[in-house]
């Protein structure tokens, strides 16, 4: 039975998207399977892809579309091929260190009755809305909150979790689904709790696609704004430890459509 599939979006990154397959081998001792959706890519992201087949067979699902339809888009259709018993996402410029996976699960094994979620501790160059920051090998490591709220930038849950769920929502294009994924946990009933001991480094390449993208990820916070309803930017909303989820007295009838 697998254990853990790893879903892995990717675009023309094949060197980090290498690091990337690399690091998740040695995240985890269980068995684990890893979903790369491949957007078209031009790049030698087809020569990695082999390399890696090479070294883990049937272990490396690849979904190829004939053009690329975003990150949350592509996130979803690894999502839905998967199989392992939990699921988790990653960037291609993102590598998880030794053992965080295991430790994220063992975090969700030996939690409290309704923990649903673990989130990664990952490094950013994010320098607020952090909630919980901590030191591993002489480097800063965040988990950050929206509006006083926890949730998983990188997260990893059972694969039922994100079927009643429904998986990310495909209204957003690349930003914006890993919050409003959390927000969904909480207002399910359940929690996010920050995954201690388990770190995921994080590029955040300042390329030409970065670039591109930039003004459809500024679209998708506001979505993600107006659908809970959040407030506006304010110096004052601190994260409560707590308090882990406070942006909700977002009732469903308070949400507005996107």
């Amino acid at each position: 039975m697998i254990e853990l599939s790893v879903v892995i979006p990717t675009v023309n990154r094949a060197d980090s998207l290498g690091a990337c397959l690399k690091s998740v081998g040695a995240a985890t001792n269980r068995s684990c399977e890893f979903v790369v959706v491949n957007g078209a890519s031009s790049d030698a992201t087809e020569a990695v892809l082999e390399s890696a087949r090479a070294q883990w067979g049937d272990r490396l699902h690849v979904i190829t579309e004939q053009r690329r339809e975003g990150f949350v888009r592509a996130a979803n259709k690894g999502f839905r091929a998967a199989r392992g018993r939990y699921l988790t996402w990653l960037n291609d410029d993102a590598r998880p260190l030794p053992g965080s996976f295991d430790i994220a699960i063992e975090h969700l094994e030996n939690s409290i009755s309704g923990t649903a979620l673990a989130a990664l501790f990952h490094s950013t160059h994010v320098a607020r809305n952090i909630a919980i920051a901590t030191r591993h090998l002489n480097r800063p490591f965040h988990v950050l909150h929206v509006r006083g709220t926890l949730y998983a930038n990188f997260g990893l849950g059972s694969r039922e979790l994100f079927e009643q769920l429904d998986y990310f929502d495909e209204r957003y294009f690349l930003n914006a689904a890993d919050p409003d994924f959390s927000l969904k946990v909480w207002e399910a009933g359940y929690s996010v709790v920050p995954a201690l001991g388990a770190f995921i480094d994080h590029d955040e390449l300042p390329d030409e696609r970065r670039r591109v993208d930039s003004s459809a990820g500024a679209a998708d916070n506001a979505k993600l704004f107006a659908k809970w309803d959040l407030p506006d930017r304010n110096p004052t909303v601190l994260f409560n430890p707590a308090r882990p989820c406070t942006s909700l007295g977002l009732r469903p009838q308070l949400r507005k459509a996107v």
